[in-house]
């Protein structure tokens, strides 16, 4: 199995992890409903659906896909029951039966924004980029009214960008990155997500001044919900003051960020780009032999992810291994690792 991989399943485990369950005593109670058959057998798909959510928030994987799948047994055109065996089955690396699993969901309800983009992201997972465009394209050609709606056309406008800023079109991503603020305006992981993303391109463009903004408007987004923030954000401000020559203000950034990675890499070892990033943050602090260690964490993991996805989503990761080999002074083996980012599309 492949577990959860990429930024969202990263971002929604640090929610969990830092805002805590649910009480033990709920799920106790869910768990003794499921075991009364009684009550089994009088309860609506949507009864199953609640119940699976409950489940889930408590990360009771298997138990809550049970009651996904005791949903779809009761009504077969759930298309909430649906979704969320998709991402249950997302979650376990079983990509093809998650496609097939929301494919279900979109044919119930072809209205459901959610679900598209969810799809679409997998998609990008999988490395099927084209079919991911098509999704996002169609997804975000009417604004909608509700606020929910507008949301998940906020995340199809930033994964559009994503795409956009992997095969070096840095305008476009830049646009699809505004329209994703706009839409995701007053919800706060939407903006912290989009502003942090342009913040990168910015910086990549040497837009050092504009990165900086958009790096602490991503930052503001911790103070309407602290429990989301990551180290992103932190180093590409951090790397875009170092541009501007304002090095004691970079070592501070490079200070948060290492301390987020910290986090991450504690929480989530399996995630290759935490190691990197957090080797980055410490060789910016000039802390040259603990960045050399994590890039070593960095490559070992990359080459593990790298293994188990397709080949055409790995561009980001031979881009960032052949950075991380480069590092640790492994010249031969990152110029390998570039080409094969170049030959999967990488342009930046």
């Amino acid at each position: 199995m492949k577990g959860k991989t990429g930024l969202l399943a990263a971002l929604s485990g640090r929610l969990k992890m830092r805002a805590g369950a649910r009480s033990a005593l709920a799920l106790i109670a869910l768990a003794a409903l499921c075991c009364s058959s009684a009550w089994a057998q009088e309860r609506t798909a949507d009864d199953w659906v609640k119940m699976g959510e409950e489940l889930l928030f408590n990360d009771s994987l298997e138990e809550s896909v049970e009651a996904f799948d005791k949903a779809i047994e009761v009504d077969p055109q759930n298309a909430e029951a649906w979704r969320y065996k998709a991402l249950f089955l997302r979650d376990q690396g079983e990509y093809d039966e998650a496609i097939a699993a929301f494919d279900k969901a979109i044919e119930i309800d072809p209205q459901d924004t959610n679900t598209r983009v969810q799809k679409a992201s997998l998609l990008i997972i999988m490395g099927r980029q084209a079919e991911a465009l098509a999704i996002f394209d169609e997804s975000t050609a009417e604004v909608p009214e509700d606020p929910e709606e507008r949301f998940w056309q906020s995340s199809a406008w930033r994964s559009k960008g994503n795409v956009f800023a992997e095969k070096g079109l840095w305008n476009e991503a830049l646009t699809a990155y505004d329209r994703a603020i706009e839409l995701g305006s007053g919800d706060p992981l939407a903006t912290y997500a989009a502003w942090s993303n342009k913040g990168i391109v910015l910086k990549e463009l040497g837009r050092y001044e504009e990165a900086v903004e958009a790096c602490d408007r991503a930052l503001a987004a911790y103070n309407e919900s602290p429990a989301m923030i990551g180290g992103e954000p932190w180093l590409w401000k951090g790397e875009a003051l170092e541009g501007l020559g304002r090095l004691d203000e970079a070592a501070l950034a490079y200070e948060q960020a290492a301390a987020a990675f910290e986090l991450d890499t504690s929480a989530y070892p399996e995630i290759a780009k935490f190691w990197k990033f957090k080797a980055d943050a410490l060789e910016g602090m000039g802390r040259h032999e603990e960045a050399a260690a994590s890039y070593e964490r960095a490559v070992e993991a990359f080459e593990v992810e790298i293994e188990t996805h397709a080949e055409s989503s790995n561009v980001w990761r031979y881009q960032w291994m052949g950075e991380s080999l480069e590092a640790l002074g492994r010249d031969s083996e990152a110029e390998t690792a570039y080409a094969k980012a170049g030959e999967l599309g990488y342009v930046g």
